[in-house]
């Protein structure tokens, strides 16, 4: 298996300034008296998973940093994190006050973890589950350089849970449900690309202007977008002006240092009718030609929906009346390359829809199916690098993230000139005769040629040692 960096949950620390604009901020303690100056801290996440692990709920009781003196509180309540849902991408979780200060340190507490792996000796395939064992409820880490934290100030706490160091494994490599958790954590500057926010899901609340929104998060809480005319809408058709109390929108983006709102990059609506299920395609039925059915593994869902669970399957209809749509993309072409006639297992997506109960027995009407982003990592497969100009070409990757046993292997990755390349020197850096680790961030398409599962990426970054 590759050397796989983690990915990480921020938590950000902000000003008292800034709170008093951001809805349901909640200040934190001062230890260093009523004259002390305040800052402000977020929290995101992410994680580097194992094959086959599609799933490691753990509830975070407890997020606290030290100035060396006094551990701060940077978490309001406890939340449970799906570290294997991310992907390589940002996870918002949390957003408070903090004393100003040199801070060195940052310590989490963790509980009731729930290890999920799918079987794909079945057909279709299954989900298991583990209740795993923590060795260690708290776990602190010392920053690689002190982080001095000045008034008003907007930071962010980036939390890397290393699900491939953290989940023991006996000889055979299955998981025995022992958890070792292994993180790495880091302040740093709300701009620093490292605490961006990628697709955070939200209920419309109403508007606060002609460019800004209030959503209620999956954790209860409300956020204020912000968008401006570089914000990517998916559709024309769906205006702020549109939306309406059963609107659900992913936003992507960063949190503003100022007003401390979601400065929204791009905006994707993704239901209009009241339901939203975030997750992977576990398997498509049939699995070639129009799709009457699709297995859906649930990794988030708006609002709870009786019958629905996070960290289970469940099985949607399909009649191909649904609108089809790549996330954050609005090229009315789009349909031609993701639609009922080209979906694949391993694909992450977002389904919007209305839903009925009744006798107690919710059935969910698919309305739209998004194609969303996702993080792959393994090794490249030295020799097949194909250049074709610059950095538009391909090469190919032995997949060994979460859901690299529903896709082909190895992979193909498609690259093009738009394609950012970290730590690498472009397309020609993968020429080599090594089989570098790398995590590509993308969407998995049908290449039509083939019939088969390709991604396209959006980034490709060489890891490197933790």
């Amino acid at each position: 298996m590759g050397n796989l960096r983690a990915t990480g949950v921020f938590i950000a620390v902000l000003s008292v300034l800034g709170l008093c604009s951001c809805g349901g901020g909640s200040s934190a303690g001062n230890p260093g008296g009523s004259n002390q100056g305040q800052a402000s801290v977020f929290t995101i996440g992410t994680d580097a998973p194992l094959p086959s692990v599609v799933s490691c709920q753990i509830m975070v009781t407890g997020v606290t940093i030290n100035n060396g003196t006094t551990n701060v509180s940077v978490l309001t309540n406890p939340q449970v994190v799906d570290f294997a849902q991310l992907s390589g991408l940002h996870q918002l979780i949390d957003l408070n006050a903090v004393p100003t200060g040199t801070y060195t340190s940052a310590t989490v507490t963790l509980a009731s973890p729930v290890i999920g792996y799918i079987d794909t000796t079945q057909n279709p395939p299954v989900i298991s589950t583990i209740n795993g064992t923590l060795s260690t409820s708290n776990v602190m880490v010392t920053f690689p350089t002190p982080f001095v934290m000045n008034d008003n100030d907007l930071v962010g706490l980036r939390m890397e849970f290393d699900l491939r160091k953290s989940l023991g494994t006996d000889g055979n490599g299955q998981i025995t449900g022992t958890v070792n958790p292994t993180m790495n954590m880091q302040l740093l500057a709300a701009d620093d690309s490292q605490v961006s926010i990628d697709d955070f899901y939200g209920g419309f609340v109403g508007t606060t202007g002609a460019s800004s929104f209030i959503i209620q998060g999956p954790k209860g809480r409300q956020w204020t977008v912000q968008t401006n005319p570089n914000t990517i809408f998916d559709d024309p058709n769906d205006p702020v002006s549109s939306f309406t109390i059963n609107t659900i929108v992913e936003v992507s983006g960063t949190l503003d240092p100022v007003t401390k709102d979601i400065d929204a990059t791009e905006l994707e609506v993704v239901s209009n009718d009241g339901f939203f299920l975030a997750g992977l395609f576990t398997s498509i039925r049939p699995p070639s030609g129009p799709a009457t059915a699709a297995d859906l593994f649930v990794r988030a869902e708006l609002p709870d929906i009786t019958g629905i669970q996070d960290g289970q399957i469940t099985t949607l209809t399909l009649t191909g009346n649904e609108q089809y749509r790549i996330a954050n993309t609005k090229n009315p072409i789009s349909t031609l390359i993701f639609n009922n006639s080209l979906l694949a297992a391993g694909q992450s997506v977002g389904v919007g829809g209305k839903f009925t109960t009744t006798n107690g027995v919710s059935t969910l009407t698919p309305h739209r199916v998004v194609l969303r982003r996702q993080g792959q990592a393994g090794t490249l497969v030295p020799g097949q690098t194909v250049i074709q100009n610059d950095n538009q070409g391909s090469f190919q990757l032995t997949d060994n993230w979460t859901d690299g046993v529903l896709l082909p292997a190895p992979l193909t990755v498609l690259t093009t000139n738009d394609t950012n390349f970290i730590n690498l020197s472009g397309l020609s850096g993968l020429t080599g005769n090594q089989a570098l680790p790398l995590r590509v961030v993308g969407f998995i398409l049908i290449n039509p040629a083939t019939n088969s599962p390709v991604m396209v990426a959006r980034s490709v970054e060489e890891l490197t040692s933790d």
